[in-house]
């Protein structure tokens, strides 16, 4: 869910973590010496393989420990992400996609101090590595790094990244977030490029010309086993990590073969992907493909001033594949991500409700085809007796009691309406209100 999405892709990923019982290594003055001065040739490096101009030098400074630990938490509390996480985490954990006792925001604070493994600072302009890491260990990061710097210096990645203000509007925002993960995988996956060519440079290959060998280096970068607090991530937080790095290097690759170095780079900030399905399926963005737009109903006016939202955001074709994968396996993810055709939930809550009330949720998503829609509503169904402790038939069809409430299931045409905990009126009022909209399906 995507702004939970734009809060994790923030670092590098980190390289294989050193065993527990080894001793740490501090970079001496001359290391420290010699690593600055070999960035001015990596540097040089990752222009060359990116196509992107030096048009300053890039300012470099080591950091220590208490640096990194202080600079992710600034992160996480910059333009309310904590709070974002926190509101995030409410559905995710209705959904079934994180354990109902998950601290969402304490284990991403503690999955960063691990993760990072140097970063380059758009405001400060400075590339910083890290003085406790082997400096040979720490060229490749700096590869990646240093494209950062690059993307910097052409287009001015905060405004960039950000596009403009957030919207008012929710059907606006929503797709103002899946165009902010897709220019994130754009700029995540450009690095992750220019890291696998300066790993293999040494054979004289490259990602065009060796793309078993780059998919090899990916998996053994990206491996879970790697860091020991990522590895404990439930399965949607692992994805949603990986998703700008992962999907973003395939994406740039496919671009760059396909198109050449100008067009998988430079030409891939003029000519944004909007969303995770192009990057996801970058067919669809080298064909200039229309992309959804879902017109959201505002369910909190409809239900009335005593119901309260906390929490409304886009559900990406990303986010579908997470949640096929884990509530059907990786053959119902393939066969039905691709239908994604666009998608929201909403979170509410009555404002005078007991503290431990369940949320009432109101998921819409839109697909290809009225059999894509029918085979998701199926799996949905069966994926409520793992989320719910108790699932009986109510009399009404498609109608499920839990304890947490009413679950109703609605196929209309290419959508899929699910509302869970809403009185059986309210869920009717909610029902009558969705189907015109989704029967529009799409924003002109």
């Amino acid at each position: 869910l995507v702004p939970l999405l734009l809060a994790l892709a923030m670092l590098a990923p980190a390289q294989q973590a050193p065993a527990p019982d080894a001793e740490e290594h501090h970079v001496t003055k001359a290391e420290a010496k010699e690593l600055f001065r070999s960035i001015d040739g990596i540097l040089q490096f990752a222009s060359e393989h990116t196509g992107l101009p030096i048009l300053h030098p890039v300012k470099k400074k080591l950091a220590t420990r208490e640096e990194v630990a202080r600079y992710v938490e600034d992160r996480l509390k910059e333009q309310g992400s904590g709070e974002r996480l926190d509101r995030s985490a409410l559905p995710l954990k209705k959904l079934g996609l994180l354990p109902r006792d998950f601290n969402l925001r304490q284990y991403m604070l503690s999955l960063y101090k691990e993760q990072v493994e140097g970063w380059y600072d758009s405001r400060s302009k400075t590339v910083y590595l890290l003085d406790w890491v082997e400096p040979e260990a720490q060229k490749p990061v700096m590869a990646h790094e240093l494209v950062h710097a690059l993307q910097d210096q052409s287009f001015g990645l905060e405004k960039w990244l950000n596009i403009a203000k957030d919207s008012k509007d929710d059907s606006a925002q929503i797709a103002l977030e899946e165009q902010r993960v897709a220019r994130q995988s754009v700029v995540e996956g450009q690095a992750m490029i220019a890291l696998f060519d300066y790993q293999l440079r040494s054979s004289g290959q490259s990602v065009e010309s060796a793309p078993d060998r780059a998919d090899s280096m990916k998996l053994s970068m990206l491996d879970e086993g790697s860091t020991p607090i990522y590895a404990q991530a439930p399965i949607y937080l692992r994805e949603a990590m990986l998703f700008p790095y992962s999907y973003g290097a395939e994406f740039v690759r496919t671009v760059l073969v396909k198109r050449g170095k100008q067009a998988a780079f430079a030409g891939a900030f003029e000519h944004p992907p909007s969303d995770s399905r192009q990057i996801m399926e970058p067919a669809t963005y080298l064909a200039a493909e229309p992309q959804p737009r879902m017109k959201v109903v505002p369910l909190d006016y409809i239900l009335g001033p005593g119901w309260r939202r906390e929490d409304v955001s886009g559900i990406g074709e990303i986010d579908l594949s997470i949640l096929l994968r884990q509530w059907g396996g990786e053959e119902v993810e393939a066969r039905l991500a691709p239908a994604w055709r666009g998608g929201y939930y909403m979170a509410l809550s009555k404002k005078n409700a007991p503290k431990d009330a369940p949320l009432a949720l109101a998921l819409v998503l839109n697909f290809a085809s009225h059999d894509a829609a029918k085979q998701f509503a199926a799996v949905y169904e069966s994926a409520l007796s793992p989320r719910y402790k108790s699932v009986q038939p109510a009399p009404t069809p498609h109608q499920w009691t839990t304890e947490e409430g009413l679950v109703c299931l609605y196929v209309e045409g290419d959508a899929v309406i699910a509302l869970e905990s809403f009185t059986p009126s309210d869920a009717a009022k909610l029902h009558a209100a969705l189907t015109p909209a989704v029967a529009a399906k799409a924003m002109q």
